[in-house]
């Protein structure tokens, strides 16, 4: 067993004009507990999206340090279509000092998968990878089908994996083809900083919310 266990671990690879980024994060709160984060996010996806941005989504449009703002995040409207099980969300792609591109429309689903609990006792976050997927509470499957001029195709996947009856720990792997234009734009280094970042963010956030809850429900 390891004596060093990372609270978050992410790393991204380049191949085939396509970038995988792999994020894993210690939770201080209990399978279930996360599970319940989770169905949140699903419902807030349904029901009323723009409320992820109070919380799953929260802080993700830009950071706080300009010169890694490789490009900003201007979201302006988020719908659910429940007839074709997807939601919709347009923003604005702002490259500072560049141009702006308007209106790009990302249309995604979410597919949920549950197991039953099956503890992974020893786990770290950073000995997890796509390639040794250990039992899982709940997979989330997100899958981006329509982007216009942003994306060529975009999709991940999220795990719950519970560590033992107190721990879990919340693993992504998202694949990002970008159009040709920002193909080219995007760097490793811009990548890094601008959608590893947000990943990280996006992650924590959930981190944040589970463990909040978990200890509130510890304290009554």
């Amino acid at each position: 067993m390891r004596l060093l266990c990372f609270l978050c671990f992410i790393t991204s690879v380049y191949a085939h004009k396509t970038y995988t980024t792999v994020c894993a994060v210690e939770v201080d709160a209990p399978a279930e507990v996360s599970d319940s984060i989770f169905a949140r996010f699903v419902q807030d996806f349904q029901q009323s999206p723009d409320a992820l941005f109070n919380w799953a989504l929260y802080g993700t449009g830009q950071q706080d340090d300009e010169e890694k703002n490789a490009f900003l995040l201007e979201y302006k409207e988020t719908v659910y279509i429940p007839e074709k099980e997807y939601g919709r969300i347009t923003v604005d792609v702002v490259i500072p000092g560049l141009t702006r591109f308007k209106d790009i429309v990302l249309e995604g689903r979410v597919i949920d998968e549950k197991k039953p609990v099956v503890y992974n006792q020893g786990l770290c976050a950073d000995s997890l990878t796509m390639s040794d997927i250990p039992n899982y509470n709940r997979h989330f499957d997100v899958d981006v089908n329509y982007s216009g001029k942003l994306l060529e195709h975009g999709f991940g996947n999220i795990y719950i994996i519970p560590k033992d009856s107190v721990h879990s720990i919340f693993l992504m792997d998202i694949n990002i083809k970008y159009g040709w234009f920002f193909n080219l734009f995007i760097t490793k280094k811009i990548y890094k900083n601008s959608v590893e970042w947000r990943v990280n963010r996006y992650m924590n956030n959930l981190k944040k919310v589970a463990e909040e809850l978990y200890a509130e429900d510890q304290s009554l």
